[in-house]
């Protein structure tokens, strides 16, 4: 069967990459080896970048039914507090979902096959890969079915979001760089009677070892996970039960608690490696195929789901032609070096929470209750953890050699920005969005906008939607920013041009009175008649 992408796993990341290629206009094949969803709620939070996507991809609503807002994150030493982060209290940057949001990933996964199976397409499940190699103009994959019998799969594309234990990533002979921690963590859903505040979080800093308590959607309902200091990762694995975690919360919180309806458990070491390599030929690496590392901050799951959205719509261009074949480059470019600053923050964090030692732990204690009484601190954490502030370094995607002085600059996300609800609308969707700012203090010509909008249209080959922000009152292709709510946001205090990819990252800022610059990004960029073909 021929292809345009065959998706290896159907994890969030898999469904999340199999919903934008159609959206893309590509044709897709989704495969796993389990014979359903997992029922365990693994993964528990998404974070406020992840809602914009699944926005984006329009099922935000089913998984904001299926989840509860995490209210707060309180920090604790024993019994005394250290610290509070009231999420609503944060500056969330005009962000519009500004939570945590609690949701068990087979909830999350739930959301993204319905939206999947509306768009036309249903994973095919109980098949594996098996074996691929790459031809000329595409792969040649091995699926093989739970019942033996065996499938020649011809695709364009093949995208590995097959898990830690990646076949995608062992056949492609890819290496997997990093560490293990050494330490060993035990994790549980349980029902729990305490006076703790329900729907909020505690990270408990004792001096038998961490105590993390999650609240989950169901009210009574939350996860433990614990740091067993005194178990070593090559001892026999822990038995966990209700006496066991019912002695870890008594000790290490010094409240009157009662568990019950053990649910999910697991124990695990954290690992922090990372790929070398995300893309090989027309292969690509994405979720946890790419990067595993300790679930401290909720961030795999939530990095999977942006992984996947960066690349299905340079891949999707490329496909069709309309972008330089070097644009699939960028791909590792830029979320590579993402997964390596993640799996390093998530590494110290691990290790800050499990230090050994009274003063080592007073001393962590200390500093954590001195750093959160900053309002700075609490939102800066807040925006990195809700990955709002995550940013791309220069990229044929990116035009930072042409960048004019402001914010937001390329290579920042431009959702933030989105401070009406007709600017959201304009940037939803799988195109790429010219923004033509008539500016605060001058205004652009009507013929200066027409320049910039033809040279959009036709060097990205009918991909884009222009939209003029004015001052006064707008036709119904453009927006009205009568206040200049949107120009202040943007910086635009004279005439701007601002290119916003299908992924709501700023690719370029610059002059439209002046469009070398917006040609040579988009030239670089978009594929010209004798560049057309895809590698």
């Amino acid at each position: 069967m021929e292809v345009d992408v065959l998706i290896i796993g159907a994890g969030p990341t898999g469904l999340v990459a199999a919903i934008d290629a159609v959206r893309h206009g590509l044709s897709v094949r989704i495969v796993d080896q389990n014979p359903q969803r997992s029922p365990h709620s693994k993964a528990l939070v998404l974070h406020s970048r992840s809602l914009e996507v699944l926005d984006d991809l329009g099922c935000v609503d089913c998984v904001l039914r299926a989840g509860r807002e995490f209210r707060a994150l309180n920090i604790l030493a024993g019994t005394r507090p250290v610290g509070r982060i009231e999420f609503r209290r944060l500056a969330w940057n005009d962000a519009p979902y500004p939570m945590w949001l609690t949701i068990p990933q087979s909830e999350t996964e739930r959301c993204l096959e319905e939206r999947l199976n509306a768009l036309g397409v249903t994973v095919e499940r109980q098949t594996a890969l098996r074996s691929l190699h790459e031809r000329q103009g595409g792969v040649d994959a091995e699926l093989v079915r739970v019942d033996g019998s065996a499938e020649a799969c011809r695709a364009a594309w093949l995208v590995g979001c097959d898990g830690a234990r990646s076949d995608v990533r062992r056949a492609l002979g890819v290496a997997l760089e990093g560490d293990t921690s050494g330490e060993v963590f035990v994790l549980a859903d349980v029902a729990m009677e305490s006076p703790l505040v329900d729907g909020e979080g505690y990270n408990v800093l004792a001096r038998e070892g961490v105590l993390l308590i999650v609240p989950m959607p169901i009210p009574g309902l939350v996860r433990l996970i614990a740091h067993l200091p005194e178990v070593r990762p090559d001892d026999a694995p822990p038995v966990i039960d209700l006496p066991l975690l019912q002695r870890i919360v008594d000790t290490r919180t010094g409240l009157t608690t009662k568990l019950s309806a053990l649910g999910w458990t697991s124990s695990f070491s954290p690992k922090h490696f990372i790929a070398r390599s995300m893309r090989v030929g027309r292969a690509f690496l994405a979720g946890d195929a790419a990067h595993i590392h300790s679930p401290v901050g909720g961030q795999g799951l939530n990095t999977g789901i942006q992984d996947a959205y960066n690349l299905m719509w340079k891949l999707a261009l490329v496909h069709r032609g309309l972008a330089a074949p070097t644009l699939l480059d960028t791909y590792h470019d830029e979320r590579h070096p993402v997964g390596d600053r993640m799996i390093r923050g998530v590494r110290r964090a691990t290790r800050g929470l499990t230090l050994r030692g009274g003063l080592a732990q007073r001393l962590r204690n200390r500093l954590a209750g001195l750093l959160l009484r900053f309002a700075r601190v609490r939102d800066r954490m807040g925006a990195q953890l809700g990955m709002l502030l995550l940013r791309y370094g220069p990229s044929l995607a990116i035009a930072g050699v042409h960048a004019s002085t402001g914010s937001p600059p390329p290579g920042e996300r431009a959702a933030q920005q989105a401070s009406t609800p007709a600017l959201t609308q304009r940037l939803r969707g799988p195109h790429h969005t010219l923004l033509l700012f008539d500016g605060l203090d001058s205004a652009l010509t009507d013929g200066e906008h027409q320049a910039a909008a033809a040279l959009a249209r036709t060097l990205a080959a009918g991909a884009v939607r222009v939209v003029r922000v004015r001052r006064e009152a707008a036709a119904d292709a453009d927006l009205a920013d009568p206040e200049g709510a949107i120009h202040r946001a943007f910086a635009a205090h004279r005439p701007l041009a601002v290119w916003v990819r299908p992924d709501k990252y700023v690719g370029f800022r610059g002059d439209p009175r002046s469009t070398g610059a917006l040609r040579a990004y988009l030239e670089g960029m978009f594929a010209g008649p004798a560049r057309g073909k895809t590698p």
